[in-house]
């Protein structure tokens, strides 16, 4: 790769992305210890902790469901969550342009700090850096989070098992379709799902489910995460078109724009796998709680070398969803 350059499509979640990770994972060896997982885990005075970290570029950075302020602190809060931890502490680094308005960082700030607040976490450090205009996009965030592990269930994509229900907690797309829509100028009532998700997380463990691995559906979007997760634990999986909730506007969106949602980032969703047996009353409980029209929309097949994921169409007929090779919807997280 030393005589190719950075696309877009290395950050598109799929494949170049791998590709990209790969190259990285190869120079740093046996410096680095978690290899795709949404946080790393440690030991710390014998206490296991999550430790993970993210940068957000989204354009807008005003949306409809948030900001990149709000986004910021719910992806770091759901990348430590689904790890099965506590979210503690997260630090925060603005890059602003100069020229960028007081009153919308104002706005951004203030977002961070609601966010946080509603899950009880902490910002520990921090720092600021204004870069002349021109040579940023308005406003970059960088933020890494800390938490604590509350559960004795390893919740890792290796602990996959064949035969698990693969279980989302609700509708897709529609993150990715919102911004879409506000940058092809088109009118919709959609609303981005970006929210932090670890007291609906918590609440599954503490009634006692079995969680062999959870991911929130970001980057990539569902068929990403699930190509991840079949590379990780060398299965293949089979998943029901019919019963992947996408609302109309979010389909009317992508047809339009020729995307696929089964590849648009989520903000708010998490993809979990569980034991068969205990899936229709994992589905119940989300469905009651917090109210989500949450479903099982598969289940994980047998062992393969070169696992994929098999979607089936209503008619009967199956087709691979492989892994991205370009980018569809840059500067979205």
């Amino acid at each position: 790769m030393k005589n190719d350059i950075i696309l877009l499509s290395h950050g598109s979640g799929g494949k170049k992305s791998q590709e990209l990770l790969s190259f990285i994972f190869n120079i740093l060896g046996d410096t680095l210890i978690n290899r795709g997982e949404d946080s790393g885990i440690c030991l710390l005075n014998s206490n296991k902790i999550a430790i993970t970290t993210d940068s957000f570029t989204i354009d807008p950075i005003f949306f409809p469901g948030g900001n990149i302020g709000k986004l910021s602190v719910c992806g770091t809060i759901n990348d430590i969550s689904v790890m099965g931890a506590v979210p503690k502490y997260i630090t925060l680094a603005l890059l602003i342009e100069e020229g960028f308005p007081f009153t919308d960082l104002e706005k951004i700030v203030l977002s961070i700090k609601n966010e946080a607040q509603k899950s009880g976490v902490k910002i520990i450090a921090g720092d600021s850096k204004v870069v002349i205009k021109g040579k940023l996009d308005k406003i970059f965030i960088n933020t890494s989070g800390y938490g604590e592990i509350i559960t004795d269930q390893e919740i890792n994509s290796t602990n996959v098992e064949q035969g698990d229900a693969i279980i989302i907690s609700g509708g897709i797309g529609e993150h990715s379709a919102t911004i879409m829509a506000i940058r092809n100028e088109m009118e919709t009532d959609l609303i981005s799902d970006c929210q932090s998700l670890d007291k609906m997380i918590f609440a599954l463990l503490k009634e006692g489910f079995t969680i062999r691995a959870m991911r929130d559906i970001t980057r990539g979007g569902l068929a990403s995460i699930l190509n991840e997760i079949a590379q990780s634990s060398k299965l293949d999986m089979e998943i029901w078109e019919n019963d992947i909730q996408i609302k109309e506007e979010v389909q009317a969106i992508c047809d339009i724009l020729g995307l696929d949602p089964l590849y648009l980032a989520c903000e708010g969703r998490i993809v979990l796998f569980s034991p068969q047996q205990e899936a229709d009353e994992i589905v119940k409980f989300l469905q009651k709680k917090y109210q989500l029209n949450s479903t099982v929309i598969g289940r994980v097949k047998g062992y393969s070398e070169n696992s994929k994921i098999l979607l089936k169409t209503p008619i009967g007929a199956e087709r691979v969803l492989p892994l991205l090779t370009r980018e569809l919807t840059p500067r979205i997280c």
